[in-house]
């Protein structure tokens, strides 16, 4: 499967609270953000775990990773090892990684037990991957793990070895989640660990401004003087991520920067875009109007389309007239994906007031898709917004239904009014009322 999300994450143990005290709450946005990635990896019902860290064995020639079963580390090194913590390692991912670089001549290197025995190396979890694993067991995300470790190798060499991760990832059954972790520029005030520079700065905007863009590639191509100048560590894992996503069509969210102790400390995360639901619905009536049926939705779904709700699929003119409007308050389907695509189509050839939407329009045709919240019963017209929400209107089986926030409405009593109407209980007082909210998606 392809990678569902990946992520920048900073590693300072200060944010783990047995150890950064009351200092913690000077770094309280990336608490926060962290806080916030580790729920965002638990939505996404990621499987396995892949890190890339720079304090791990760093190899001048190749990237190496861990191998061996279970993971275990500690915060031993700065003065609190009773946390701790292990996580089992995915065998089968690590074997597919070794053997697919072997097979690219890739330099890249397994260290088994007997390896970090070779090389002296204590064979344990580094806190490049403890503290992001910290806020992710603190949110239930409890899964196997690949530790890989960046190499001093040339920036283009780091980003092949991304791309060849990728491969291998795409074959994999399991859905997988990696975390780039690295911090920024060490040098951005006068007591920064790694002394002043002012170029530390410069280098911190330069890069969540790429990171921002989803463009990670372009990494490689920063000044190599102002990279020196920074003392960062989180170039070359960002690199190996870069190779990761090539190619990929990834949405970039970027959920806080700061810098209090002199360290960049930046938190981002990546998933793949969605298809707009707008765009959906119109590539399912293309569909039809080509091949006379239900198309299938994409074969990978995000977990906004694999939920299921109720969703309201319009069609208007250019001019802004109704072509078509039809709908679900409930799902009917078994996924969102497939709720969209089949009201596009009642939309589009069953809407009984039109007729057949033709090959001929379809181009000046523009879609809007409203998902529909659970709806409420309602005590009051205080409790009403016409903007806000959408209302529906019931008594002894009739039912009619408005969506909020439609042209030439101007008031709740106007769309009650036009609700009733819908319903065939103009002039009836004693009906049922619910309210309900939308997140309308319109075609760009």
């Amino acid at each position: 499967m392809p990678v569902e999300i990946a992520a920048l994450a900073p590693h300072p143990p200060i944010i783990i609270p047995e150890i950064g005290g009351g200092e913690r709450k000077k770094v309280w946005q990336t608490v926060e953000s962290m806080e916030e990635l580790a729920g965002v990896f638990a939505r996404e019902e990621v499987e396995v775990i892949v890190t890339i860290s720079p304090h791990g064995p760093v190899f001048s020639d190749v990237v190496s990773s861990l191998h061996v079963s279970p993971l275990e580390g500690s915060f031993a090194p700065f003065g609190r090892p009773e946390i701790n913590m292990t996580v089992e390692m995915e065998e089968e991912l690590s074997e597919k990684i070794e053997k697919s670089m072997k097979s690219e001549n890739l330099p890249f290197r397994k260290l088994r037990e007997e390896d970090c025995r070779r090389y002296r190396i204590t064979p344990g979890l580094d806190h490049g991957v403890l503290v992001p694993l910290f806020f992710l067991l603190e949110q239930g995300v409890d899964l196997p793990l690949v530790p890989i470790n960046i190499g001093l190798l040339k920036y283009g060499e780091l980003i092949e070895i991304g791309e060849a991760l990728q491969r291998v990832f795409a074959e994999y059954p399991r859905r997988i989640g990696v975390i780039a972790s690295g911090d920024l520029s060490h040098r951005l005030t006068t007591t920064a660990p790694a002394g002043y520079s002012p170029r530390g700065e410069e280098f911190d905007q330069k890069v969540m401004e790429i990171v921002k863009q989803g463009e990670l590639s372009e990494l490689k191509n920063l000044d190599p003087v102002l990279i020196e100048k920074a003392g960062e560590c989180g170039l070359r894992p960002l690199l190996i991520l870069a190779g990761i996503l090539s190619g990929m069509d990834m949405a970039s969210h970027v959920l806080s920067y700061e810098g209090p102790f002199g360290v960049g400390y930046g938190v981002a995360y990546f998933t793949p875009k969605d298809i707009p639901p707008p765009d959906l619905a119109r590539e399912a009536v293309e569909n039809f109007l080509e091949n006379k049926e239900i198309m299938e939705p994409p074969r990978e779904l995000s977990n906004f389309y694999r939920g299921m709700a109720g969703a309201f699929v319009s069609i208007k003119k250019q001019d802004g007239s109704l072509r078509g409007c039809i709908g679900t308050l409930e799902p009917t389907q078994e996924n969102l994906a497939r709720e969209i695509i089949r009201n596009a189509i009642q939309s589009a050839f069953k809407d009984p007031r039109f007729s057949p939407v033709s090959r001929s329009e379809l181009q000046d045709l523009v879609f809007s898709v409203d998902i529909i919240h659970p709806p409420e019963p309602v005590e009051s017209m205080d409790q009403l917004d016409h903007k806000e929400y959408g209302v529906i209107v019931e008594k002894g089986g009739q039912k009619g239904v408005l969506l909020p926030d439609l042209e030439g409405i101007n008031s709740v009593e106007e769309q009650l009014e036009i609700a009733r109407m819908k319903a065939g209980l103009t002039g009836v007082s004693d009906f049922l009322l619910k309210r309900f909210r939308v997140e309308r998606f319109i075609q760009e």
